[in-house]
This record gives structure tokens, C-alpha cells and sequence, in this order.
């Protein structure tokens, strides 16, 4: 009876530093980057095969992404970055002691790692796109009061959750919290230092082998750790590949020699002056940055959601291409 109670007792909690919890955070925020441009690569080299996951990258990678944390958070009571820098998630009973996550814990926890970030990135979409129109002069008026309404809204929100999150900050730094967020700090979940032994030991393995007790089972779980290991190996060298860009950009940056333009091609030419899509002269001009190509946002826009790609060169194109240009 005692062996099944051990893992309702609590443990003295221990609390992680802020460049921990920092660097774990950078971490998370890099995943998505380095899904877009991987995604990115393949389109452009396979746009039959990857053009629709293209257009729909924020769900793809929501769903891969999903998946990723589920998996960390029912085998490690952590995220992968958490788990990564060797932290984990713990429920904070009193100031002193911690248990393990409940179901509910997880669950919102889950909720948390994927359909936050998600929503704020669409809402963070739809202010950018709103905020084009809002500048066009054709934008009706009682369109434009509400795009200036939503707008202000949204800036007010993200005030208040920054500000939040900074105070959490300093109370944490400061000791006066124990919580790393105020989100997690609602469902009384916080980070703590991971101590877990290797799932896998080799030697255990290699008896396996030698008693013939080696079982497809076994052959699964060595699959899905070297599958585990393989991605936190790329995590490190996206990191290290990341601080190293950073070390050499600006010196990268002006050693580079300016190019050419490119020549106008004749195609090019019919539509000098001209949207290629309306054939009317440009409204709020917007350029995909893929192709070069100019047009006016109000016609690009639904064509690039639609069809995820450029209307004239036909390479692939998301909303995040589209380049506002301003006359002087």
C-alpha cells in the first residue's frame, strides 16, 4: 500500500533561477520559427506536395506542436523546453511543498502551451490586416470605427497581460512569488528542477538481447527515445546556430556586396503602373516579398489566402509576405 501512496507525498520544492526560466521560454518561442522555415524550404522545393501546408502553417504547426507537448507533458510533467533545460512542472501545495501535476493541471497546461499562443497570433494577424485596410481611403466609415475599436482593444489587452507578466516577474526575482506566471498561477502550477533517472539503460538492454526476453515493446521505446533525442540535439544546434547568427549578422550584413536589380521582364512591363489583378492604378500598394510583384492590398490579400501563392510567378506566398509600401 505505501509503494502506490509515494507519489501523492510532496517534496521540498526548489526554485529555478530567471535565466532558466528565460532561456526556456526563448527556446519555446523558437520552435515555430524554425517550423515556418523548414516548411518554407520544402514548399518552394515541392510546392505540389507542401503548398497546402503552406497556407495553413499556423494549424500544422499547432497540431505537430500539440502533439510534441502532450507527449512531454504526460511522460516528463514538463514542456520540451522545460524539459529541455531540465525543468518541470509541479503543483505548488503550500510555499514549501509540491506534488505532481493532476489531470486537470496538464490539461490546462496543455491548453496554455497551444491555443494561447495560436489565438494571439491570429488576433495579432487580424489587427496587422485591419490595420492596412484602416489606412486605405476607400475603407467605409463605420468599417473604419470598428477596426479602430477592435484595435484599441487589442493594444489594451496586451498592455495589461505584459504588465501582469511583468509584475509576476518581480516578484518572483524578488521572492515574494513562487509562481513563474500569472497564467500558471491560476490553475497553482509552477516550475521546479527535474531529477528523473533515464527512462532507458543500456545495460538493461543488452541483457534483454542476451536472455532473448527483448521484446517489440522494447524495440518501440528505443525507437521513440532516439526519436526524442534526435529532436533535443536539433533544439541545441538551432540554439547555437541562432547565437552564432547573432555574433556574426551585423559583420555578415555590411561585407555583403550590394546586388544588381534584376531585369524587367516583358511581362513585367504590361503591368508598369498597374495593379496585375484589378488593371487599375495601385491602392495601398503591397508587395510579395516572394515574387517582387506589386498589387493593391484589397486584391492580393484574398487571392493569397485563398490560393497560397503569387498570382503572376505562381511561387508560394502567406499573409506574412505581403509588404506594405509607402509613398513619399
Amino acid at each position: 500500500m505505501g509503494e502506490k501512496g509515494v507519489h501523492l507525498t510532496g517534496t521540498s520544492y526548489s526554485k529555478p533561477s530567471i535565466f532558466e526560466i528565460g532561456a526556456q521560454d526563448l527556446l519555446s518561442l523558437s520552435l515555430e520559427p524554425a517550423f515556418n522555415k523548414l516548411l518554407t524550404v520544402l514548399a518552394n522545393l515541392y510546392p505540389a506536395k507542401f503548398g497546402t501546408f503552406l497556407r495553413w502553417k499556423d494549424e500544422t504547426f499547432m497540431l505537430l506542436n500539440g502533439a510534441l507537448q502532450h507527449y512531454y507533458l504526460c511522460r516528463h510533467s514538463a514542456s520540451f523546453s522545460e524539459k529541455f533545460y531540465g525543468l518541470k512542472r509541479v503543483s505548488l501545495k503550500n510555499s514549501n511543498t509540491i506534488t505532481k501535476l493532476s489531470k486537470n493541471q496538464k490539461q490546462a497546461s496543455l491548453i496554455l502551451l497551444i491555443l494561447f499562443p495560436y489565438l494571439n497570433k491570429k488576433l495579432d494577424a487580424l489587427r496587422k490586416k485591419y490595420s492596412l485596410e484602416l489606412s486605405s481611403p476607400n475603407c467605409p466609415k463605420l468599417k473604419r470605427r470598428l477596426i479602430t475599436v477592435f484595435i484599441s482593444i487589442y493594444y489594451i489587452c496586451d498592455t495589461i497581460r505584459e504588465i501582469l507578466k511583468f509584475q509576476n516577474l518581480l516578484l518572483y526575482t524578488a521572492g515574494k512569488s513562487k509562481y513563474t506566471s500569472p497564467f500558471l498561477k491560476i490553475f497553482d502550477i509552477t516550475l521546479s528542477y527535474s531529477f528523473m533517472n533515464p527512462s532507458i539503460i543500456i545495460t538493461d538492454l543488452f541483457y534483454k538481447i542476451k536472455k532473448g526476453t527483448f521484446t517489440l515493446k522494447d524495440g518501440g521505446t528505443i525507437l521513440e527515445e532516439v526519436a526524442v533525442k534526435s529532436l533535443e540535439i536539433a533544439a541545441f544546434i538551432f540554439r547555437f546556430l541562432q547565437y552564432w547568427d547573432k555574433e556574426n549578422y551585423d559583420k555578415s550584413l555590411i561585407a555583403l556586396p550590394t546586388p544588381a536589380a534584376p531585369p524587367i521582364t516583358e511581362k513585367a512591363k504590361q503591368f508598369q503602373g498597374l495593379c496585375p489583378i484589378c488593371k487599375k492604378p495601385f491602392r495601398t500598394r503591397t508587395a510579395v516579398a516572394t515574387s517582387g510583384y506589386i498589387f493593391c492590398y484589397l486584391c492580393i490579400l484574398p487571392v493569397i489566402q485563398r490560393y497560397g501563392k503569387c498570382p503572376i510567378t505562381n511561387y508560394p506566398a502567406i499573409e506574412d509576405d505581403l509588404i506594405r509600401l509607402y509613398e513619399q
